[in-house]
């Protein structure tokens, strides 16, 4: 497989990373090699498996957990803590990955020439989900500044190798053109070309539509159909800096006042609001508008 295309890949790793973590980030000179053995879910590393639809193939991008742990710091701008990540940090880092691995396979399907619609990547937690051995794979070191050098690695199977390598086709050798043998010439009179005639079509009237009475359309089809209703207080904003600052404990402002009625969404759509009451020690939704305007309030 060519290195370049490796290179260019992790290039495009280091560009995202710059912008996530605000710093130059500079991808280093690449290693290849090739490998017989299955990729394992390890504790010290996170795997991301990104298919290319469009290609037919996935590939497998591979990055050192404590790697991992020091760029979420740099992106949130907080002091190293040690130990575990927690489910906030693990979050962020499952999405960093992601967004990582999707440019890198925007990339690789420029320099293969083919569609980049629908790029799907996801860190993988069982070994069965990825591609069988053998693999070629590329290593390089992404320099994040003065920080420290994160290490990356790209796993392609064979599959994904033979759609990437470009096939030895030889020209096929010319074909010896023969020259054309002279008109024979007759003495009869060409005929006359056919006369044409006017096409004539059946005249046709659209089908009407047959409509359902009023009350006789039949919903009963629909009517099991499960809905997720959601009753919701109010809405805010706030960074990931502050998501990741919250404790038990903390309180933030929402969007509403307390006399404000809440909003009811069926699959976040809004069609009513209502106010809160209590129902046999359960809290439960009193409805005071139908299909409200988005606006209103």
């Amino acid at each position: 497989m060519d290195k370049r295309i490796a290179d260019a890949m992790f290039a495009s790793a280091a560009g995202v990373l710059s912008t996530l973590v605000d710093r130059t980030v500079t991808a280093g000179p690449s290693a290849d090699g090739s490998s017989d053995a299955s990729i394992r879910v390890e504790s010290d590393s996170v795997a991301c498996l990104t298919q290319i639809p469009s290609a037919g193939f996935s590939f497998v991008t591979r990055f050192e957990k404590d790697d991992l742990g020091r760029v979420v710091e740099l992106m949130l701008g907080t002091a190293s803590g040690g130990g575990e990540m927690d489910a906030m940090q693990l979050s962020i880092v499952a999405e960093t990955v992601a967004q990582i691995a999707s440019a890198m396979a925007e990339r690789l399907t420029q320099d293969i020439k083919t569609s980049a619609e629908g790029i799907h990547s996801e860190v993988v937690a069982d070994s069965s989900a990825f591609p069988a051995p053998p693999f070629a794979t590329f290593v390089a070191a992404l320099d994040i500044g003065s920080e420290f050098n994160a290490r990356l690695t790209i796993d392609f199977d064979g599959v994904a190798q033979s759609k990437i390598e470009p096939k030895d086709v030889k020209p096929a050798a010319p074909t010896p053109i023969e020259p054309a043998p002279e008109p024979v010439r007759s003495s009869r009179p060409a005929p006359a070309p056919p006369q044409s005639q006017p096409a004539s079509f059946t005249a046709m009237a659209p089908t009407p539509l047959r409509v359902a009475a009023p009350g006789q359309a039949n919903l009963d089809l629909v009517h099991d159909i499960p809905l997720q209703i959601s009753a919701v207080l109010g809405k805010t904003a706030l960074s990931l800096r502050d998501v990741v600052a919250l404790q038990s404990g903390s309180v933030f402002e929402l969007d509403k006042l307390s006399t404000d009625p809440i909003d009811l969404y069926v699959n976040n759509i809004l069609i009513a609001r209502g106010e809160v009451v209590v129902v046999d020690d359960k809290f439960a939704v009193k409805i005071s508008e139908l299909n409200p305007e988005v606006d209103k309030v």
